[in-house]
């Protein structure tokens, strides 16, 4: 019993792929389903995948008719049916003979062959959901490395701005004989710091940009919201 209800449990969570890769002419939801779209639209591994599967579908077509190669039809004509009875007057029947040829081997085996065409169409179908959570997981996580990279660089920047304040406040107060050197130091030192730290976090947002591209397909400047 609890073994049923496990099941049954289990069957109720299957995954909805059409959830996963929202249809291309769906409006998306979100930016986020946006760009999962937009990747599942132009990433290589995507087409190939949907290649892959009308390859399997279309061998299944072909393996579908297989059986009909070897059926052969063969027609004998009487001889009398051309030239007409002989110089007695005869005709000799039967005056056509039809044949069939055909493989039982093929016939018998054809839905054995037919069977495995079919598995191989599931294969390729499962091929491309894979594919759709390989390609969800990765753009969501390249562009939320994106944005968390953004704010970084907004937070580096105010405190670069703080640091530099606070360095030319000391730098005043060191002039003016009110602060010692090493408080000038110190200030030029947390100043420079700080405009590292900012100028490192602005090549790792310019670079997490690139790899949410390399996902997508276009420019980050090209995304087109889709609520506007």
């Amino acid at each position: 019993m609890l073994s049923i209800l496990q099941a049954g449990s289990l069957c109720a969570q299957l995954v909805d792929f059409n959830e996963v890769v929202q249809p291309l002419d769906v409006k998306a939801r979100d930016l986020n389903e946006y760009l999962v779209q937009l990747a599942w639209l132009n990433q290589p591994q995507s087409a190939a995948a949907n290649e892959e599967m009308l390859r399997e579908m279309d061998e299944a077509r072909v393996t579908g008719k297989e059986w009909m190669r070897d059926v052969q039809a063969t027609v004998n004509i009487n001889e009398a049916n051309i030239n007409g009875p002989d110089d007695q007057g005869n005709v000799f029947y039967p005056r056509y003979n039809l044949g069939i040829n055909v493989n039982l081997f093929n016939i018998l085996s054809q839905k054995p062959k037919n069977d495995v065409q079919k598995r191989e169409i599931k294969i390729a179908s499962h091929e491309i959901n894979q594919r759709k959570l390989e390609i969800r997981a990765e753009t969501l996580s390249r562009y939320q490395r994106f944005k968390l990279m953004q704010e970084l660089v907004k937070t580096r920047t105010l405190v670069e701005q703080e640091s530099y304040n606070n360095f030319v406040l000391i730098q005043q107060l060191y002039k003016n004989d009110e602060r010692t050197f090493e408080d000038y130091s110190a200030a030029s030192s947390m100043y420079y710091q700080a405009q590292e730290a900012r100028i490192r976090a602005e090549s790792d947002q310019l670079i997490a940009k690139f790899q949410l591209e390399e996902m997508i397909g276009i420019r980050w400047e090209q995304v087109q919201h889709p609520e506007k």
